[in-house]
């Protein structure tokens, strides 16, 4: 007999598109990773399927921001409370280098303290573990613990991705855990079903873009790259060549890169982030939450001063970002606080020469300012 959708959980009734937007809103410059992350997500929340991802990005193209935001959509979703067990996890803390052996225990501890915060004061054996074998994983820097190393085996590399591979095939840990029964604290040995959990790889795979480029660019390879022009934040027009790993990236890249094939099936999608340009870092600059521009923002609010930016400096700000390709979002924070440095030391001279708004001062960045700091 069929289920209603009225009859079903709460939590299933979600589509991936309401999951989308939720994700969108902390997350900017990555939709199309992000469909897929919110369909793996829908997946885990129906736990019929698994939902597993792995996304490669230069670094600050978001990985991390992507698996915060797993945690903000479970916690801000009241019928996603059921999932809030996420742990963010770096690869090498998963084996034990002096034994190269595989510490799934540890994986175990982390996702243990945030399942205690899901399930409350006084919890049981069962509930724990029940919230334990539906936990989000996210494990960064799985590059890292790839099977070669400089061109020679790693066997630390190979360790991982084999304890990893056993646990997202579905495997039964046993234990240890403190809990109440009867209405007294012990413990027990509980078993922990990994079948249900969802794991999110990240990495940034650096010496994966330098070696697909040299496939592609060798005479012979059979394929181009791409010329694009681009306009510049004062609106001239460039051509620039431009390469892009989701482009050309196939699987056996991975495999060459040091990834075990039998490793890499455990996973959904491997979901290549896009670079970010310098339209999204401009987005992001004035529109995401967590933005410098934000936290600067928030900064003089507290000191009664209105911060405002000129829409030409966000976006020689973003260009000037964008010219650090491998760096991404990082190199945001880094330009926005070579601008804005003599601003928050000074802020009293730099208001007093300023507009005001009522009663609150406002210091504006233009163009004129960006270009002085980097001229």
């Amino acid at each position: 007999m069929s289920t209603s959708v009225e009859n079903r959980p709460a939590a299933t009734t979600l589509a991936p598109r309401q999951l989308y937007e939720e994700l969108r809103r902390g997350v900017l410059g990555q939709d199309r990773a992000l469909r897929f992350v919110a369909v793996a997500v829908h997946k885990h929340v129906l736990g019929k399927v698994s939902g597993n991802i792995l996304l490669i990005g230069s670094s600050g193209t978001g990985k991390t921001t992507i698996m915060n935001n797993i945690q903000r959509l479970y916690d801000s979703l009241e019928e996603l409370k059921a999932f809030r067990a996420v742990t963010i996890l770096n690869a090498n803390l998963l084996v034990d280098s002096e034994r190269t052996e595989f510490r799934a225990d540890r994986l175990l501890a982390a996702v243990e303290q945030r399942a205690r915060l899901v399930v409350g004061e006084h919890p049981t054996h069962a509930q724990l573990a029940e919230a334990i074998g539906r936990a989000t994983v996210c494990i960064d820097e799985i590059d890292k613990m790839s099977t070669l190393l400089g061109g020679r085996p790693n066997p630390i590399g190979v360790v991982l991705q084999q304890g990893l591979l056993t646990l997202m095939e579905g495997e039964t840990l046993a234990f240890r855990l403190r809990a109440w029964k009867e209405g007294v604290e012990c413990e027990e040995v509980v078993p922990i079903d990994t079948r249900k959990m969802m794991f999110i790889c990240g990495g940034a795979f650096e010496g994966l873009y330098d070696q697909v480029y040299n496939r592609v660019a060798k005479s012979g390879s059979g394929e181009r790259l791409k010329t694009e022009a681009v306009r510049t934040a004062d609106g001239s027009v460039r051509l620039e060549t431009r390469f892009s790993l989701a482009d050309y990236l196939k699987m056996k890249d991975l495999f060459d890169f040091g990834m075990v094939p039998q490793f890499m099936a455990r996973f959904d999608k491997v979901v290549v982030l896009n670079d970010l340009d310098t339209g999204v870092l401009k987005e992001i600059l004035l529109h995401s939450v967590d933005s410098p521009l934000a936290r600067t923002r928030r900064y003089f609010e507290a000191i009664g001063i209105e911060l405002d930016i000129e829409d030409l400096a966000a976006g020689l700000i973003a260009e000037r970002a964008a010219q650090e390709n491998r760096t991404g979002a990082r190199a945001l924070r880094d330009v926005f606080a070579e601008v804005v440095n003599p601003v928050e030391f000074d802020p009293a001279r730099e208001a007093g020469e300023g507009e005001s708004l009522g009663d609150r001062p406002i210091i504006r960045i233009d163009a004129a300012r960006v270009r002085r700091v980097f001229k």
